[in-house]
């Protein structure tokens, strides 16, 4: 079979080709062909109408090339070639990946970002530390002597390529001196409730300014978002976890720095907490937009959506497998509902928040090696996330206890020693 070359205008795409093949996936094969070339041939028939290769026509159009090279295929009947492209196109999407071996193999070559090409970042953007079981949000193999917290306010820690200072996030000295002039990429925060939280260990936790005045609460949040607003860059997004019933008040703080404020995205937390509620709580919200003036960015992983177009391949696949497509269908495509396990146990702060579900918010709105930032810093969730994704988080914390674990949380997951700065 010869490979001919033929002028882009002389071929004819299959007008009732079933294939769909949306912008973001044009978009994808044109990488493809700007970082390997242009090497799979396109397969017409006598009449220069294409059987194979719909998507390709399309990406080489738009990258403006005049020819192309192609297979002719003369032997299929009119009905042949109709059942051809239906096959081919099926066969494609009959099998999946040995995820074991994929990750491995992206793992080999992750100077690449293959995210360009569908790819989900999890395979090779997390280290080898495993922290994504029930338990693993408890990481440490016990709870945290919090009674001797050494930590003053204003001193500032170097953590691997993240900074932690114990500060007042409303104070914009404190957030000038840890941030040393570098610019925000992402803020992800997890602010107190304001709902006098106090956690169901021995401990009984509390959370500092969780008790106030909904003026006061506002003013306190507003104070706190004017102090990131003077670093964040344009079209720098924002996730601002929040308490239902201070909706309002984080709206306001949120419109007097002028942010736009775009969905309310959704934890569904896989069991609640018995309460003294009606219905009882199994979610939290959170607050996503982005600072204007600048265009915000996105990555949509849509790798895994043909998966589910083809129903054949699902049967082949154990129980194991299929529930771990599910999970990675449910993780990897960005919804208004993020399904994420709860901790078991809040042992190191009252309102811990699963790592994968931070990690989830990181992904999709920064790129590695950015600075992703957090004024309320807890137990230090958020680093330990940014630690996986290779961000670098620079994070503040006014209780001296809680930023006694984070240096402990981060110094038991990587080894490494934290640097107390000043």
């Amino acid at each position: 079979m010869e490979i001919e070359r033929l002028s882009l205008k002389e071929l004819i795409p299959y007008e009732k080709n079933a294939k769909k093949h949306p912008q973001y996936h044009v978009d994808q094969i044109k990488r493809s062909i700007e970082q390997f070339g242009n090497i799979d041939p396109i397969a017409i028939d006598e009449n220069n109408m294409i059987l194979e290769g719909h998507g390709r026509y399309l990406a080489l159009k738009a990258l403006g090339k005049t020819e192309m090279p192609v297979i002719r295929i003369k032997h299929l009947s009119a009905e042949e070639k109709k059942a051809y492209i239906l096959v081919h196109n099926q066969l494609t999407l009959s099998t999946g990946f040995d995820f074991s071996i994929l990750e491995e193999e992206l793992s080999d070559i992750a100077s690449l970002d293959m995210t360009d090409f569908g790819f989900s970042t999890r395979f090779w953007e997390r280290p080898i530390l495993d922290v994504h079981r029930d338990d693993e949000d408890d990481t440490l193999k016990g709870s945290i002597d919090t009674s001797d917290s050494t930590a003053e306010e204003g001193v500032v820690y170097q953590l691997g390529q993240h900074r932690l200072m114990c500060g007042d996030a409303t104070n914009p000295e404190h957030v000038a001196k840890l941030l040393e002039g570098q610019c925000i990429d992402l803020y992800v925060t997890d602010p107190p409730y304001n709902v006098a939280y106090e956690g169901k260990t021995k401990e009984a936790m509390t959370i500092q300014n969780d008790h106030l005045s909904s003026p006061s609460f506002e003013a306190f949040l507003g104070q706190a978002f004017s102090a990131v607003d003077a670093h964040l860059k344009a079209g720098g997004a924002f996730y601002i976890w929040y308490a239902d019933k201070e909706r309002l008040s984080v709206s306001k703080a949120l419109d007097s720095c002028g942010w736009d404020i775009k969905q309310t995205l959704i934890w569904a937390k896989d069991h609640f907490v018995l309460g003294r509620q009606d219905y009882q709580w199994q979610h939290e919200p959170c607050i996503y937009g982005w600072k204007s003036g600048a265009k915000h960015y996105f990555i949509s992983d849509f790798s895994l959506s043909t998966i589910f177009e083809s129903s054949q391949s699902l049967y082949q696949l154990t129980k194991d497998e299929l529930i771990a497509l599910i999970q990675s269908y449910q993780e990897e495509t960005p919804t208004t509902i993020l399904r994420e396990r709860k901790p078991l146990q809040n042992k190191e702060h009252p309102t811990m928040k699963p790592i994968p579900l931070m990690e989830r918010l990181i992904r999709n709105s920064s790129r590695q090696e950015e600075l992703v930032f957090d004024s309320f810093l807890g137990s230090g969730t958020t680093l330990l996330a940014c630690e996986n994704l290779n961000r670098r988080c620079y994070g503040m914390e006014l209780d001296p206890k809680y930023v006694s674990v984070i240096l402990k949380r981060y110094e038991e997951l990587t080894g490494q020693k934290p640097l107390k700065l000043s």
